[in-house]
């Protein structure tokens, strides 16, 4: 897969949303955001689009912690 790079704008995103999950996770977690972006053609791809799939995988990362079972659900 060709590296991905991401503007600061973009970063922050990132980062603000893989700091919820365990250190443990967070390779999983950007990996997770990388193989979803990769459904996307590079014009596609924006801050919205960004911190939208990253939000997806971090729901997926604290159900996978927590428990899809967990009180809400």
């Amino acid at each position: 897969m060709t590296p991905l790079s991401f503007t600061d704008e973009e970063m922050e995103s990132l980062t603000a949303l893989a700091s919820a999950l365990l250190p443990a996770a967070r390779d999983g977690f950007l990996q997770l955001v990388a193989d979803k972006l990769s459904a996307y053609p590079p014009e596609a791809r924006g801050p919205g689009l960004v911190h939208r799939l990253a939000a997806e995988a971090q729901r997926d990362f604290l159900n996978v912690a927590v428990g899809a079972g967990g009180k809400y659900r």
